[in-house]
Formats: C-alpha cells, sequence, structure tokens
C-alpha cells in the first residue's frame, strides 16, 4: 500500500507541474483541474478555480492526508460493498495539522476509537488495536488471543513485519509469581522428635498457637520459556520467626549442659496456670528456588529448592492466666546457630499460594536437648 501511496503523490506533482506549465504558455482558462487516473475505474480528481487555488495545495500536510487515507483503506471490508466517506481537506493545512499533532484528544465514531497522548496513540477498530508510539508501532489484530505483557519479558508467539508495523499474534507474561515483597504464615511442627531421654509431655506443641510468619522479597531470572511454562531460577531474603507455643505449664529454661523443661511454680510449691508459654527464635534466611510458571494453567507456579538461614537471638515468653502477668527471657538456649533445609511452594490461580519448610538439621545442638526438627507450613500472599 505504500508504494500506491508514493506512486498517488509522484503522479500528483507531475500533473500539478505540467498545469501550470500549460497556464503560462497559454491563454489563461476560467477553471482548472488535476485528473488523476489509475487503471480503468479509479479516478482521483483535483479541481479548482484557477492557478492561485491549485498552489494553495502546497499549505496542506498531503503525508497527514495519505496517511489517514491508508487508514481507512484498511477499514474497507469485502470486494463488493459500496464504501463512501468524506474528508475534510481543511483539517490538513500545515499550520492545522501542527496544532493536532500538540494537542491530545479523545475521538470516538462509527469507525472506532481513536486516543492521542502526547507522542503515543491508540486507535480501536473491528479489526483490532493499533498502537503507536513516536517510531514504534505495534498492531493486536483481531480474533488474536491476547495476554497480559510484562515490562521488561514478553514471549511473542507469531510476529509479522510489514512496512515497519509490528504485529503480534500473542503476548504471553513470563515471570516468576513469586517476584516481589512476600509474606509466609503458617504453622510449626516437630517433623522429627527423638525425644534423648526427655518427656515429649513437657515440650508437647499447641496445634494452632505454634505459629510461623515470615517477611521478606524475592528476585527472579529467567532461564528458559516455551508456549506454555517457563522456567525461574528465584533468590529470596527474608526474616522469619518460629513460635514454638507449650502446650502445658512447662517452660524452658537454660542449664549448665543443657535445657530442661520444668513447670513453673509459685513461691508456696504450686504449679501455676500459664495462659502462654513459648520460645520464639527469629531467622535470616537465604532461599535458592528454581520456579517453574504456567500462565494459562490453573497452577500457576511450582518451585522447590533449598535455604539457609541464620539464628538472630532467642526468648522465651510466660503470661500467668490469673492477673496476666508477663516474663520474658532472653538466652540462646543451646540452639543451633544455623539453619538448613527444603523448601516447597504450589502456586494455584484465584487462591493462595501454599509453602512447606522441611528443617535437614536439628533445632538443638548435640546432645543439649531433644532431638527435634521442624517443619513449617502455610499460606503465602
Amino acid at each position: 500500500m505504500k508504494s500506491l501511496f508514493n506512486t498517488i503523490l509522484v503522479g500528483f506533482f507531475y500533473l500539478l507541474t505540467v498545469s501550470v506549465s500549460y497556464a503560462d504558455t497559454n491563454q489563461p482558462v476560467q477553471k482548472d483541474s488535476i485528473i488523476i487516473t489509475f487503471g480503468d475505474k479509479t479516478r482521483l480528481i483535483i479541481y479548482g478555480e484557477d492557478r492561485k487555488e491549485l498552489e494553495k495545495l502546497m499549505q496542506y500536510d498531503l503525508n497527514a492526508l495519505l496517511k489517514d487515507l491508508g487508514a481507512r483503506l484498511d477499514t474497507m471490508q469485502g470486494e463488493t460493498k459500496i464504501y463512501f466517506d468524506e474528508l475534510d481537506g481543511r483539517e490538513y493545512l500545515k499550520d492545522t495539522v501542527k496544532a493536532d499533532q500538540d494537542k491530545n484528544y479523545v475521538r470516538i465514531n462509527l469507525r472506532g476509537i481513536r486516543i492521542k497522548d502526547g507522542e503515543t496513540e491508540v486507535t480501536i477498530t473491528t479489526r483490532g488495536v493499533d498502537i503507536k508510539d513516536g517510531e514504534e508501532r505495534v498492531r493486536i489484530g483481531r480474533n488474536d488471543d491476547v495476554y497480559e505483557q510484562d515490562s521488561t519479558e514478553r514471549d511473542t508467539e507469531s510476529e509479522d513485519i510489514d512496512e515497519g508495523i509490528t504485529t503480534i499474534r500473542k503476548i504471553r507474561k513470563f515471570k516468576s509469581p513469586r517476584k516481589g515483597f512476600n509474606i509466609l504464615i503458617g504453622l510449626n511442627a516437630y517433623a522429627v522428635n527423638n525425644p534423648m531421654g526427655y518427656n515429649t509431655d513437657d515440650y508437647d506443641l499447641r496445634p494452632f498457637g505454634s505459629r510461623y510468619v515470615s517477611l521478606g522479597f524475592v528476585k527472579s531470572a529467567t532461564l528458559a520459556r516455551g508456549k506454555s511454562a517457563g522456567l525461574h531460577l528465584d533468590f529470596g531474603l527474608d526474616v522469619a520467626w518460629n513460635n514454638l507455643m507449650f502446650e502445658g505449664n512447662n517452660t524452658i529454661v537454660k542449664g549448665v549442659n543443657d535445657v530442661s523443661f520444668p513447670v513453673i511454680l509459685n513461691n508456696e510449691g504450686r504449679e501455676l496456670d500459664l495462659r502462654k508459654s513459648k520460645l520464639a527464635v527469629p531467622y535470616v534466611n537465604f532461599s535458592l528456588m528454581p520456579t517453574v510458571s504456567f500462565p494459562n494453567s490453573v497452577v500457576s507456579y511450582l518451585s522447590a529448592g533449598m535455604y539457609v538461614g541464620y539464628r538472630l537471638g532467642g526468648y522465651t515468653k510466660t503470661k500467668l492466666g490469673a492477673d496476666g502477668k508477663k516474663d520474658r527471657v532472653r538466652s540462646n538456649y543451646y540452639l543451633n546457630d544455623f539453619r538448613y533445609g527444603a523448601a516447597l511452594e504450589l502456586g494455584i490461580r484465584n487462591f493462595p499460594d501454599l509453602f512447606v519448610h522441611y528443617d535437614i538439621n536439628t533445632l538443638f545442638q548435640d546432645n543439649r536437648g531433644p532431638e527435634i526438627r521442624m517443619i513449617n507450613f502455610g499460606i503465602r500472599f
């Protein structure tokens, strides 16, 4: 179509030159016109009262006129339908066109919607969406499946380049769903519990009182992308708290060589009724998680990997049931300084994601307490 426009333009200026030369060498005529013939059935007629009227054509932006003409030809469908339209040439005066280029607008008519915002122009018709941003132009064709487009990572299934116009057939979003800020909320439990001479009743956990909380940030690198899945490598850094809420009126005490879990007594030697007794252990963790994402599936992603953490401290907190008196004691309680383990996450579309963390090493140092390996599970936001 571009070659047709160039032919029209060259032919137009050629005939204009002939007409002007004829008027100089012959007697002036009252009315001048230019007729450009294309084939046997197509004519372009330019009519003017005299030579001065024809010279006014130089005041118009013919490039803008031909561009809009091409856009209108694109909207014509079929070969037998009679199509009639009229262009107001006064809109293409160079001063007017320049003023329109500097003005933002929204135009709605029978042919579609046209929006201009700075250098960005969006045209929406029955044929699809045409987006022009400066020198770049993207066309999304009719009846194409259009998905979300990420600003940095884009997968194009088929791309046609025609006269500087890029037509994108399918756009898929391929970035890890875990990327960004993450909140994990769940529960703690003993995955492995070898008493090592201790009474397990003394350090049993309340099922719904022992909570796990993690706040962190994940960065991601895309390794591979396919038609229906993407492979990413996720790097995470978070701060997490293991809260071990004991079931009875016991607490943990650090002795000379190991820990014990005694019942708290009052001055009279009677057992106190505790509303709360817990051991809180905070960690800073680093994780490495290969992740497979599925943009168009019910399962949005599957992630499995490893994590390693460093303990930031530890403390016990007790709260009496009678008067609500609180007591907090800070100590390392012979806890291991490092933790490491395996992690698994499952993303389900339109539902909170699920996670499981399993500690491979023990909670306490060897021969300092019961042999315990922790497990955390819950949901990710």
